[in-house]
């Protein structure tokens, strides 16, 4: 077999693993998996937290919505899940906060240097 045979089998074996990984690092969670209670707050100040409803199918947000607003500086009414982050979305339909997943059931929002917003699940399925 030829170096560049080999080079070429061992790209295709590195690509498709890589591909592999890859998908499934990046499975999409349905609206109904992270559907129920979660808690938002600054990390820094988790007993002042604001409980909000993530809803499903839907994807509408209900709760301490004030509170949320005071927290995240804009107002928000839903929701969206992609592979990696979790969005809360305003009344025209934009992402405004993206919260980055941090493990099964929190998911955070730095907006500062300094200061992070938490999102936390509180009822776990």
């Amino acid at each position: 077999m030829t170096l560049k045979r080999r080079i070429a089998l061992g790209a295709i074996t590195f690509m498709t693993l890589t591909e592999v990984g890859m998908a499934s690092s990046l499975l999409l969670p349905t609206p109904e998996q992270l559907a129920g209670a979660w808690k938002l707050y600054r990390a820094s100040e988790p007993a002042a937290a604001c409980t909000v409803h993530l809803q499903a199918p839907q994807t509408l947000l209900g709760g301490e919505l004030d509170c949320a607003e005071r927290l995240l500086g804009v107002r928000v009414t839903a929701w969206l899940v992609t592979p990696d982050t979790l969005a809360l979305v305003g009344d025209d339909g934009s992402a405004l906060r993206h919260f980055n997943r941090v493990k099964p059931g929190v998911y955070e929002f730095g907006y500062d240097a300094d200061k992070t917003l938490r999102l936390e699940r509180l009822d776990l399925q």
